[in-house]
């Protein structure tokens, strides 16, 4: 292709703003919707297996079911029906599976089981948004979504989803610069941790910001990233985030931010699998890593069967 990766990453929500310009999406929302407004999402305790892999692939308007023996993955099967231009994608550990919907404005919500994945069984609303990516707790009563873009205030932001529900309960902005909205995390206290490249700014680069309680202003705490991209948070609270231009980097917390593993083609996402055993990272050249969570090395390299990946889900995650 002659354009730009840069570019290829606004064709997709693009397409989504100017159909929900002409009529096709839902309304944009309030930027403050009433909690309990809406019936619980999911169930909470779903059944779940430890040997997939779900992986999303925006061009395709598709994702691709794999099944995986320690960092050894085979496809199985690719899903389609009502998905389209599928981004970042998180699973929990108790087998629930969020995938984000930009093209429909809205978060898929699937349980795996032992045929794969059944649904969607919810859909999270999130009308005149463009959401890109997704972090959940373990016990899915905190869900944050990621907006690259929003199609009424043309800047990114932080959809909040609290108890289970299927409309967000805020809707975080930080400053007032245009941001592209693009990487997010949930820690083990409840905090969201959101990045962003700043339109208004390019020279200023990609920074991530931390919602204590997944709300108020937002504090800086990373910044300088050339290209922001996923980001995920282990057990002991350390972030991990890509610079699509570098690599990964992993945190001492939130400080101290060095690279940790580099090799890829175009690194877009990443999260780890249950027990924090390997993190698994999709790469938009085409293929998808696994990589040691102590040493960041590669341990597998694997081509996608279905174009290029831009999420990736092990079932049941970290």
């Amino acid at each position: 292709m002659s354009f730009s990766y840069h570019a290829r990453r606004r064709a997709i929500p693009l397409l989504a703003v100017l159909a929900w310009l002409a009529g096709c999406g839902s309304p944009p929302i309030a930027q403050q919707a009433p909690i309990g407004s809406s019936v619980t999402a999911v169930r909470p305790n779903a059944q779940h297996y430890d040997d997939d892999i779900y992986s999303s692939q925006p061009y395709a308007n598709d994702a691709t079911v794999y099944k995986r023996s320690g960092t050894t993955i085979t496809p199985v099967e690719t899903l389609s029906a009502g998905i389209s231009a599928p981004q970042g994608t998180v699973a929990t550990p108790s087998g629930w599976w969020y995938l984000t919907n930009a093209g429909d404005s809205n978060v898929l919500v699937y349980q795996t089981t032992r045929r794969g994945p059944k649904g969607p069984l919810a859909k999270l609303d999130d009308s005149g948004e463009i959401p890109i990516n997704v972090a959940a707790s373990a016990d899915q009563m905190l869900v944050a979504v990621s907006n690259e873009t929003s199609a009424s205030s043309g800047t990114g932001s932080l959809s909040v989803y609290l108890n289970r529900q299927l409309r967000p309960s805020r809707i975080l902005v930080y400053g007032s610069d245009v941001l592209q909205g693009q990487g997010v995390a949930i820690d083990p206290s409840g905090n969201c941790f959101w990045g962003f490249d700043d339109e208004s700014h390019p020279s200023t680069a990609g920074s991530i910001v931390e919602f204590a309680g997944c709300s108020g202003p937002g504090t800086l705490v990373v910044s300088g990233i050339t290209r922001v991209g996923g980001m995920t948070i282990d057990r002991d609270g350390n972030l991990y985030y890509i610079d699509e231009a570098t690599g990964i980097y992993k945190c001492k917390g939130v400080v101290q931010c060095k690279p940790f593993a580099s090799g890829f083609g175009l690194p877009i996402n990443l999260n780890f699998d249950a027990g924090e055993k390997n993190l698994w990272v999709a790469d938009a050249t085409g293929y998808i890593y696994a990589v040691q969570p102590s040493s960041g090395r590669i341990q597998s390299k694997t081509v996608s069967i279905d174009g290029d990946p831009y999420g990736i889900a092990p079932a049941p995650g970290g």
